[in-house]
């Protein structure tokens, strides 16, 4: 039985860190079946259509996996920036998100993304989640990130080539993310699980918290939440974001 934990465990880990793209430039809006269900936003891979796309280091790999039987190696891109950490796709773009800021790549020829624009902060370990023309990045202090902030920024994406900051709100130590329709789940760690209410980009609210949650990242898919942790994987309902209910959870063997 310890074994068979012990292999949950691991698949559904495995999934914080991958994740097929929506066709739509959106993620999963609760209640929604018909979306394809988002990864993690501390993701390193990412698929989109035929295509895989995988970080390493600050290397792009991309793969034809149209036969899954034989994947291929198609491409390498040099991304030029040491700090990679994180991908994020939508049908058109990949925002990878580095220790200094958001890289944004065109998929217009999808086996050869060309480079577009790069937002720019300060050194701060930095996850990045996109749903319409905003992206959402958190940047939190670390071990890897000695001289990170720890808040929210709320960038405006409508011009793709010019990525605009809209506002900033101070968090504890915030990690990996999901966006549905119009809440933001953020991994706060010490401060707990939270579901903001994005309505209004200038004004996010905080609407619920799981306060003893540890949370590290958080998979949104259809009305359920998957949620890593420093004591295991839960699952929650999220049909009502403001009352969410404990469904399963498989805790981490020591």
């Amino acid at each position: 039985m310890k074994n068979l934990f012990k292999i949950l465990f691991a698949v559904i880990l495995f999934s914080t860190f991958f994740y097929a793209c929506d066709k739509d430039s959106s993620s999963i809006t609760s209640g929604d079946s018909s979306n394809t269900g988002q990864g993690g936003s501390m993701a390193k891979f990412a698929i989109q259509g035929n295509f895989m796309y995988k970080v390493e280091g600050s290397i792009l790999k991309i793969y034809d996996v149209s036969n899954t039987s034989k994947t291929v190696l198609l491409n390498s891109i040099d991304l030029q920036n040491t700090g990679v950490e994180t991908i994020f796709c939508n049908s058109q773009y990949l925002f990878f998100g580095t220790q200094n800021g958001m890289l944004i790549y065109g998929l217009s020829k999808p086996s050869v993304p060309n480079y577009i624009s790069t937002y720019t902060h300060v050194v701060s370990c930095d996850p990045v989640v996109v749903q319409g023309n905003i992206a959402y990045v958190t940047l939190s202090s670390g071990n890897a990130c000695n001289r990170g902030l720890d808040q929210l920024e709320v960038i405006d994406i409508s011009d793709i080539s010019n990525p605009t900051l809209l506002k900033i709100y101070r968090m504890g130590n915030p990690k990996g993310m999901a966006v549905a329709g119009k809440y933001l789940y953020v991994c706060d760690q010490l401060a707990g699980f939270k579901v903001m209410d994005i309505t209004d980009n200038m004004n996010i609210v905080e609407v619920n918290s799981i306060k003893t949650l540890l949370a590290y990242d958080v998979i949104a898919s259809a009305n359920v939440l998957t949620i890593t942790s420093t004591s295991g994987v839960y699952q929650y309902d999220c049909t009502d974001p403001l009352n969410l209910k404990l469904l399963s959870k498989i805790a981490t063997q020591k």
